[in-house]
């Protein structure tokens, strides 16, 4: 008869156990890291335009396209027109990007990550 103290380690199942959620969680954050940079190049390119003073005579049309552009040289393409909102006020404008990225992991497993940030140009 073996004596509890002398049973020592895992037993493989444990380990496989042990591997299997490892390499999920190592899965899972190669997906995100990349969905991460995407959004704040997305943070990026909207402070950039909180710079630009002239922004505010620009019409709405001119600002979305002048957006999608910055986000075209940062290499963003899942913000679409219809993600970008702008809104005038009080001589205050407000530009909104609300949008969501969905990625596979693995089958039917999918990841879904929604940024939303917005600012305000006087």
């Amino acid at each position: 008869m073996k004596s509890i103290s002398k049973q020592r380690g895992l037993a493989a199942i444990s380990w496989f156990i042990i591997i299997v959620i490892g390499v999920l969680f190592v899965t899972l954050l190669l997906r995100l890291i990349p969905i991460y940079i995407e959004g704040f190049s997305v943070y990026d390119s909207l402070d950039s335009m909180k710079q630009d003073r002239k922004i505010i005579n620009y019409p709405v049309s001119a600002i979305k396209k002048s957006l999608l552009r910055r986000l075209n040289i940062n290499s963003v393409y899942s913000v679409t027109p219809e993600d970008i909102y702008v809104t005038r006020k009080g001589g205050k404008t407000r530009i909104e990007v609300d949008y969501e990225k969905r990625e596979n992991v693995v089958g039917n497993l999918d990841i879904i990550v929604r940024f939303r940030k917005e600012i305000t140009v006087q």
